[in-house]
């Protein structure tokens, strides 16, 4: 559903995919403009006398938009979440849901202007939730701290237990875990 001068609009979205702006028949039509996308390495393309030569992997996907802005988001999206490998049990899914929304990590500030950004509005990504609907467990992870954690909703009695809040992250530092090598 996405509302459209205060009316609901209802569509089938088989891409998967939906931004804030602007509207989701735009976005799919926008979508057009990268037929020419595909998985893995392009060419080796004959070019007059000579053959041109991806220097990577994932060179079928040069071209593919890079910013943050909503129609940019939404192709990425959509071609992440189409030829991302399907996984075969829900964690590997929660896993690969985590590795595809974390190309959307918005880092502090960028939105603003040099010298503008206001120091005590975190505009940048806050959080990322991944839900598993079928198990009833919603996974996240914050700004601060990247481990994910999962609240299981078949734990709560929502006929008993008040209305509650938390905050996602005690602390506002991420941990960084040393590791130790041996040089013996």
């Amino acid at each position: 559903m996405e509302i459209v001068n205060g009316a609901p609009n209802f569509y089938e979205n088989e891409v998967g995919v939906l931004t804030n702006s602007p509207g989701f028949e735009w976005q799919l039509t926008n979508l057009n403009n990268y037929f020419n996308l595909h998985p893995g390495t392009a060419g080796p393309t004959p070019f007059g006398p000579i053959r041109l030569r991806a220097f990577g992997a994932g060179s079928g996907f040069l071209g593919l938009p890079g910013d943050f802005t909503p129609p940019s988001r939404f192709v990425r999206a959509a071609f992440f979440s189409t030829y991302s490998i399907p996984q075969n049990t829900a964690y590997k899914a929660i896993e690969q849901s985590f590795h595809i929304l974390n190309n959307f990590d918005v880092p502090l500030g960028i939105q603003f202007a040099i010298g503008s950004a206001p120091n005590n509005m975190p505009s940048a990504t806050q959080w990322t939730v991944a839900t598993d609907l079928k198990n009833m467990k919603i996974y996240y992870h914050t700004m601060y701290n990247r481990l994910i954690r999962r609240i299981d909703m078949t734990d709560i009695d929502f006929t008993s237990v008040p209305f509650q809040h938390h905050s996602l992250d005690i602390g506002t530092q991420q941990t960084i875990i040393p590791v130790k090598i041996d040089t013996k």
